[in-house]
């Protein structure tokens, strides 16, 4: 690896004042420096693995990544401000929401008019953070809402994520942690020059527009998280850890500081924290490193170079012995513990000898210490491992579920206690140790070889102050670890005082957040164009055409046996293989496979057991596990092609001597029993099941489950009888790797019983419901915060590469993304909802491109915000606005999909393999695009009025139903108050 530290100078950083894209426009075709193509990579294998670091002149961190192995890049703003520099108050959060509302220059008509409005509310909502008495706190945000209205005759809605998806932007999103602001997405390189003069921009001067609907916004995400079963927990967790620091709040703040935001306070953390010096721009994908500098000193080099905030490191507190918690959490029956210990950051010498340490003790393959236990089922369950909470100091820790019913948490605490102690006196294999690091060899190359990958850890490592080379250096590391290491952190960091945590039975109180009552902001410039985004378009642009996957070069197809089918892709990063069996028959065909899934992979061979199986493979550096999915049961295996052989032969003794153990199936069963009782204490899993009922009826997947007493009733031998049956049905072989095409098919002939394939594939369609009437179906779930709003059409056949491509276009623009009209209409325009979308049912179009079709909408909204949410989503589908620039968005958007989406070389080998079993025989892209390029807002128009306007509309209500209008319900249809057995099988 040839670590490269390049300090660039190329004159003063613009200021602010100047138009930027004048700049960019008067120096000429940035873009054909900015961008490589595929194929024009001069750099030695493996160039992909490999990170420029450059400092532009303000002082901005880049780290560039090229990666030319597919049509694509990502870019990733990160800002060292997270919740701990704001502690409770959720400023680093409502950043993370405000940088999508624009600036200056974009999501405004004309700013010098629209800012002394905006200066009006920020007056107003410091005057309301001092405020106690309520009467006067709803007459001034009485205030805020006029002068918002006022303020939003000169914003534009959306601007920044429209513009983003007309050049070449996808999954453009952004997060907030303990330490940090990401702000990130895919596009096109060829957008390169683009995508940076945006993403400059919008850190240049960001206006607080919008804040009143965006605060409603926030407000809804904490009523989702408040609403999840583990957060409140989790919360509970941190709070304890961490008390007396920064770090102990929650990352998105109290209800009392999200009620009493500051926008002084706002405007002075941005002005610390968004400074040149505390950021970094992470770059991957198929660009040039050497020619990209002066594009990304005419943009970013702009920022404020501004003083580096310095951060006080964190002192934690160390545990004393005597330390407890019990938090409460609704999973009944079920009794867990465990013991939290303080542990050094990422880039102490300690870490990866502790990580390992940790592995002895608990690893995927189940071969550690603590793990023994439970294959001796004396714990029903039991983790250990490091957590990375902050980027000051990590946690380490291990938790243990006691054998049910009656099993001691004492007892468990015991084993556990004694295992811990054979680590720290050194009673554990060398052999053990010398497995886990060529799995962790295989681990690191497996996560670098994937961009996506790689880009995290990219802003994970520049997060934390560690370098690209200490990422690809950890492999030595580990390889330097020795017993006397192993031995050392574990007295060191598993001793002495520790935080014990003790689960209980019960919910968290929920803070109380009313509806304010505000009158909605009207979008008065939709569908307008800023200044800037018409010069924007002056901008040179270097034509790219879509990278469709071609069946007969991406992939080579080998027919090995009438229904067998071998798919193989070159491996161009490293000598690891992955090979995987995906056998035809999935779920919705036979509901015990899910069952058979979890079962197999808990289970060793007629001459291995469970923790010798997990062992040999380990030595191996090799990985297999088993999944059941609605269509295909696949097994995938990984390792070293240098090892295949001998991960094959493993592979065939589990699928010919796998060993029924029918104590792991008691405890199967149990898993299954608490699965069901816990079931109805989430209310995103109701509605996964009430959606599921109302689409299909009786051909839901929560009522044709496999019940625990429909399980109990059957045997750990007859799970794997239909293991070994499944293995009779059609079959796609999948590998990629470095063997030629020869050998892996000899291989596979050798090791894998594949002459018994006999039984054709089994089709996993399910009909879809027709409805004669409005219907309105509502489930109460009294304790839920948030309610969850949904609706159900179903459509005319669509049976044309045309047709299809016309219902895509229409519901992307519907429901799919920012600027769809559900996404603007409720969340964006009057924050109704958190998240608003919607998404078609699409039958197999070539094996039933005749059955009809369905389109599905989804929200979550604050319970007395209910009845307003379902009203707007009533008048999209009653009235359908047609907004031409969103049209011309979503297309855009569908368009740049196809590169920006294109799978990695470990995926292309699958995707082709279930693309041929649901009957193509070329990349159906490829004619939807061609499809789509004729198609426009008229097209939309007709397909609405043809379609969706004469469908009978099914609503979904589910969430606390003493909050809501019952007759007003009444008004989208015939109401239905669903129980539990209407919506999921239990007991039978």
């Amino acid at each position: 690896m040839i670590w490269l530290r390049v300090i660039v100078a190329v004159g003063q950083p613009f200021a602010s004042s100047y138009c930027p894209v004048s700049l960019l426009l008067s120096a000429g075709r940035l873009t054909d420096k900015g961008t490589c193509g595929p194929g024009d990579d001069k750099s030695e294998h493996p160039y992909m693995l490999q990170v420029k670091e450059l400092m532009l002149s303000n002082g901005l961190t880049v780290w560039i990544n090229e990666d030319h192995t597919q049509p694509k890049a990502y870019g990733a703003v990160v800002v060292k401000a997270g919740a701990r520099d704001c502690p409770d108050t959720g400023i680093a959060h409502y950043f993370e929401h405000i940088l999508f509302k624009g600036t200056d220059n974009i999501g405004t008509v004309d700013y010098s008019r629209e800012r002394p409005w905006l200066d009006s509310i920020a007056a107003c909502y410091d005057r309301l953070s001092q405020t106690v008495d309520e009467s006067r706190r709803r007459m001034i945000q009485q205030d805020i809402n006029r002068l918002s209205i006022e303020a939003a005759r000169y914003a534009i809605p959306n601007e920044f994520n429209n513009l983003i998806s007309r050049y070449g932007g996808t999954g453009l999103n952004a997060y907030t942690s303990l330490d940090e602001t990401v702000f990130y997405n895919t596009f096109s390189p060829q957008y390169i020059a683009q995508w940076a003069e945006l993403n400059s921009e919008r850190m240049l001067n960001p206006v607080f527009r919008l804040f009143q609907s965006e605060l409603e916004t926030v407000y809804e995400e904490k009523n989702m998280y408040s609403d999840n079963m583990l957060v409140p927990a989790l919360e509970a967790v941190q709070n304890r850890v961490f008390a007396g620091t920064p770090y102990e709040y929650p990352i998105i703040g109290s209800t009392a500081n999200l009620k009493n935001p500051r926008l002084s306070e706002m405007q002075a953390f941005f002005d610390r924290y968004y400074v040149a010096g505390n950021m970094g721009l992470m770059l991957c994908g198929d660009i040039c490193a050497d020619t990209i500098v002066p594009l990304l000193e005419r943009t970013f080099g702009r920022l404020r170079r501004g003083d580096v905030p310095l951060r006080t490191p964190v002192v934690q507190s160390p545990f004393g012995s005597s330390d407890r918690l019990d938090i409460k959490v609704p999973i009944p029956v079920i009794k867990a513990q465990g013991h939290i210990f303080r542990a050094p950051k990422a880039t102490h010498p300690d870490h990866v000898p502790l990580e390992l340490a940790m592995l002895l003790l608990s690893n995927s393959s189940g071969t550690g210490l603590l793990d023994s236990l439970e294959h001796a089922h004396k714990v029903m369950g039991v983790m250990a491992g490091v957590v990375g909470l902050s980027g000051d100091d990590d946690l380490v820790g291990y938790g243990y579920i006691p054998r049910l019913p009656f099993g001691s948490k004492k007892k468990a605490a015991r084993l556990c206690r004694e295992q811990i102690d054979r680590l720290a006196t050194g009673c554990f294999d060398d052999a053990m140790l010398e497995a886990l690091k060529v799995e962790e060899l295989r681990k690191a190359k497996e996560e670098l070889e994937d961009m996506s990958v790689r880009s995290s850890m990219m802003v994970n490592a520049f997060s934390r102050g560690r370098s690209w080379a200490d990422v690809l250096s950890r492999p030595e590391r580990v390889q330097a670890v020795t017993r006397t290491d192993i031995e050392r952190v574990a007295r060191q960091y598993l001793s002495g005082g520790s935080l014990q945590v003790t689960k209980r039975f019960g919910r968290y109180a929920k803070d109380k957040v009313s509806q304010p009552g505000y009158t909605p902001v009207p979008p008065a410039n939709t569908g307008v164009r800023s200044d800037y985004a018409k010069r924007l378009e002056q901008m040179p642009v270097v034509t790219a055409k879509p990278r469709f996957i071609d069946f007969d070069n991406d992939v080579r197809v080998i027919p090995l046996r009438p229904l067998v089918t071998l798919y193989t892709v070159d491996n161009p990063v490293n000598d690891l293989f992955s090979l995987e069996l995906i056998y035809h028959r999935g779920t919705i065909a036979d509901n015990r496979l899910e069952a058979v899934a979890s079962y197999i992979g808990d289970l060793g061979t007629d001459s291995l057991t469970r923790h010798q199986f997990g062992s040999a493979l380990q030595r191996l550096g090799s990985e297999i596990t088993v999944e059941a999915g609605d269509a295909d049961f696949t097994i995938t295996v990984k390792g070293f092609d240098s090892a295949f052989d001998e991960t094959m032969k493993l592979l065939n003794s589990l699928l010919a001597t796998v060993k029924a153990d029918e104590d792991k199936f008691d405890e199967l069963v149990m898993s299954e029993r608490i699965a069901e009782r816990t079931f109805f204490r989430e209310n995103a899993a109701i509605a996964d099941a009430l959606f599921e009922r109302v689409a299909y009826g009786d051909g839901s997947k929560y009522l044709g489950r496999l019940t625990a007493d429909m399980l109990k009733r059957m045997s750990g031998r007859e799970l794997v009888d239909i293991f070994c049956d499944l293995q009779h049905t059609e079959l796609s072989i999948v590998y990629s790797g470095t063997l030629t095409v020869d050998d892996v098919e000899s291989r596979v002939c050798r090791w894998l019983p594949i002459d018994t394939v006999s039984r054709p594939q089994t089709d996993s369609y399910r009909p879809l419901l027709s409805y004669d009437e409005p219907v309105v179906y509502v489930y109460d779930s009294p304790s839920a915060r948030q309610t969850i709003i949904g609706t159900y059409h179903q459509l005319p056949p669509q049976p044309s590469v045309a047709a299809r491509a016309r219902l895509n276009l229409w519901s992307r623009y519907f429901g799919g993304g920012m600027s769809s009209l559900m996404f603007q209409d409720i969340r964006e325009f009057r924050s109704l909802a958190y998240y608003a979308y919607g998404d078609a049912e699409l039958p197999s179009f070539m094996r039933h491109p005749d059955v009809p079709v369905a389109y599905q909408t989804v929200m979550g909204t604050q319970s007395d915000k209910a009845m307003q949410a379902l009203g707007v989503l009533d008048s999209l589908f009653a009235a359908m606005p047609l907004r031409e620039n969103n049209v011309a968005a979503v297309k855009q958007a569908m368009a740049h999909s196809v590169n920006n989406n294109r799978p990695a070389f470990r995926d292309i080998g699958r995707h082709v393999a279930r693309l041929r079993a649901g009957g193509y025989s070329a990349d159906p892209a490829r004619a939807s695009m061609s499809a789509l390029e004729t198609l426009g807002a008229v097209d939309i128009s007709a397909f609405y009025d043809e379609c969706v306007r004469p469908a009978k509309r099914v609503t979904v209500v589910v969430g606390n139903c003493g909050k809501l209008d019952m007759d007003a319900l009444s008004r989208y249809g015939r109401v239905v108050e669903l129980k539990k057995e209407d919506v999921f099988r239990v007991g039978k």
